[in-house]
């Protein structure tokens, strides 16, 4: 190993080593001026960067010559897994760089097997034949935002991939638009593909015929959507809650009496609430009771 100032000119920015989505000089930058001395470039022999593209890129865009580098003999095997466990220690990673270096290794000849993966890395993923058949998919811009940002998990990610391309494209951008638990998720995906199944037609139709647009602008937009979603699915639900709200017209109910029932029939119990102005109108109401 090899600390010396260099020509930047000279440093070689790869994609084989390139795990950061997306790249942030800035951070970086800062993490040299916390971390004094840390060299926060590495590079092998053939003077392509293993570790530290991101200010590099800082580096670039603000004009400098030079830079401090560590330089070290390291096959490419042991560079992807330097560069991973520098980024877990000093800033962690998005789930779409977890997947980057296992596809990197993937690439590798011969391939880094998944014990010594585990091994050299902490990985929170099992690196199973379903994960490896649809890791370019994963891998996709299509898959990009949401893995960055993880406003989706791997569990779903992998269960939007069997869905059409187009049809991937609109559940995502829809996950990206709004928070929704992964519970909430998968219960949105079920639904979603068992309707596709049903209406043989596309999500964007679907979405539309739903009005999901204008239900993100709305207070509590995520239990808008599956509400309705709930009800397009289950057309025998629509049809109770019509002759439902029929025979509550039938009841000439005062104002300050409401009677619902139970979330989308699953029971026959009623729940009615009465308002009332006081603890003393209430006192009244017991004793006719």
């Amino acid at each position: 190993m090899d600390l010396r100032n260099i020509k930047l000119e000279e440093i070689r920015a790869v994609d084989k080593f390139l795990l950061s989505f997306p790249l942030k000089p800035g951070l970086y930058h800062e993490l040299k001026e916390k971390l004094a001395g840390l060299p926060v470039i590495i590079i092998n022999n053939a003077n392509e960067i293993v570790f530290g593209v991101d200010y590099y890129h800082f580096l670039i865009s603000h004009g400098a010559g030079y830079a401090g580098v560590l330089q070290m003999d390291i096959p490419d095997k042991g560079a992807l897994f330097l560069n991973y466990n520098l980024k877990a220690k000093l800033t962690g990673l998005n789930l779409y760089e977890k997947l980057v270096v296992i596809k990197k290794l993937s690439q590798l000849e011969p391939p880094v097997e998944a014990r010594e993966i585990y091994r050299q890395i902490e990985l929170d993923i099992h690196l199973d034949s379903e994960l490896m058949e649809k890791l370019d998919i994963l891998l996709s811009t299509t898959f990009r935002g949401c893995l960055v940002e993880e406003s989706i998990g791997l569990k779903t990610a992998l269960l939007i991939c069997r869905l059409a391309p187009g049809d991937r494209e609109v559940l995502l951008e829809l996950f990206a638009g709004i928070p929704f638990s992964s519970s909430h998720q998968l219960k949105i995906l079920e639904m979603v593909e068992e309707i596709l199944f049903r209406d043989k037609c596309s999500l964007a139709e679907v979405f539309e015929k739903l009005q999901i647009g204008h239900r993100l602008e709305m207070e509590k937009p995520q239990k808008s959507i599956i509400d309705v979603l709930f009800m397009h699915r289950n057309p025998a639900y629509m049809e109770e809650e019509t002759r439902w709200e029929e025979e509550m017209k039938r009841f000439d109910l005062p104002g300050n009496v409401k009677v619902t029932h139970y979330p989308f029939f699953e029971k026959k119990e009623v729940e009615v609430t009465i308002r009332l102005a006081d603890v003393g109108a209430f006192k009244e109401l017991l004793e006719k009771l």
